[in-house]
């Protein structure tokens, strides 16, 4: 929708455009090879970050591009004098996650600069009234693929809203705190698969433990406390993620933790953990899974466990049959918690494929 809108003769001098996905909005403004502009990619995710920093080198590599760009991957919007910043929206994104990147995106803007939006709900009288609030004037334009809005900074903007929330869950005799944020799973509550993961983990203390995609990091924080003198290694592709996981860490004190922005397997060594654990709430794709069980393989140690917790275990309870020894399914309202082992025999080979390669073909 941005792409059609955006005319090529469109032009700006500074442009930031947010991606959450791997949809081709940067590669394709950058082949508009733009004398004397430049463009920024921004995402919250690693993942998304690195694929498109990728095949953005690849293009200058093959052609001769004048635009100068730069992919950026924090957890909050850069601040900048932008004259442009282009807002794609998922159908997934809460209404909460919308005024959040929406306010965010105004602050990166310079006075004069130029706010585009495309969403794809066509039912908006809300976030249309939202918008008309911090906007002199706000075009609207319908399609049948949903909504482009575009309006211009005329002012300052105070202080952004805090969208931070904190959350607690007993373990034992002691609350564990956690913060979230809006596009952190999940945020403002942990959800039914992480309670069901908590309930039903078996863990013993004086060992290795990785928790896969951590979130908030209320999974990591209660197998830290209940075994005290585990080593417990947390990740997270998700910048906010690893942010609020951090903030979680310092709240609740415990020293026996780590957390690391990582993209799924980068950088973990081979063979180095007695239990993996993940929650993986929603499954994507096959592709995504198969990822997901390499590499919780890979990083294990020979007889080591694996326990996640999901909604649809039909594939990977298949799957885990070819890789995996004691494959096992708990049930837990609607949410299922498969466990296995690494074969007791099994060395994990370097040459497993990894992350990056599976994602680029």
């Amino acid at each position: 929708m941005l792409l059609e809108f955006l005319t090529p003769e469109w032009k700006s001098t500074q442009t930031l455009c947010f991606q959450s996905n791997l949809q081709p909005l940067m590669t394709a403004l950058v082949q508009r090879d733009s004398q004397d502009s430049r463009v920024n990619c921004f995402s919250f995710d690693k993942t998304v970050a690195n694929r498109i920093q990728r095949k953005c080198n690849l293009l200058q590599e093959e052609h001769s591009i004048s635009t100068e760009w730069n992919i950026l991957c924090e957890d909050e919007f850069p601040k900048g004098d932008y004259d442009a910043v282009l807002l794609p929206f998922s159908q997934q994104f809460s209404d909460e996650y919308i005024r959040d990147l929406t306010l965010s995106a105004i602050q990166s803007l310079k006075i004069g600069g130029s706010l585009t939006i495309a969403s794809p709900r066509t039912k908006d009288y809300e976030y249309h009234k939202f918008l008309k609030s911090l906007f002199k004037k706000v075009t609207r334009i319908v399609s049948d693929a949903g909504i482009i809005y575009q309006a211009k900074k005329h002012k300052a903007v105070l202080k952004k809203k805090d969208f931070v929330e904190e959350l607690a869950v007993r373990e034992g005799e002691r609350l564990l705190h956690a913060y979230t944020r809006p596009g952190v799973f999940s945020h403002r509550r942990p959800n039914q698969s992480a309670r069901a993961l908590i309930n039903l983990m078996e863990l013993s203390d004086n060992t290795s433990i990785l928790n896969v995609d951590c979130g908030s990091g209320i999974v990591a924080f209660v197998a830290a406390t209940r075994c005290p003198s585990a080593t417990v290694h947390a990740f997270d592709s998700n910048t906010r993620a690893v942010k609020c996981a951090e903030q979680g860490i310092d709240k609740n004190q415990i020293t026996n933790i780590s957390v690391v922005l990582n993209e799924a397997g980068e950088e973990i060594a081979p063979d180095s953990y007695d239990y993996i654990l993940s929650n993986k709430s929603y499954f994507s794709s096959e592709g995504q899974g198969e990822i997901f069980l390499q590499t919780c393989l890979r990083a294990l140690k020979p007889g080591g466990l694996l326990q996640f917790t999901t909604k649809q275990y039909q594939w990977y309870a298949n799957r885990m049959l070819d890789l995996f020894t004691d494959v096992a399914i708990d049930g837990a309202v609607h949410h299922f918690m498969l466990s296995a082992r690494k074969p007791a025999n099994s060395i994990s080979d370097e040459s497993v494929v990894s992350w990056n390669s599976q994602t680029d073909s």
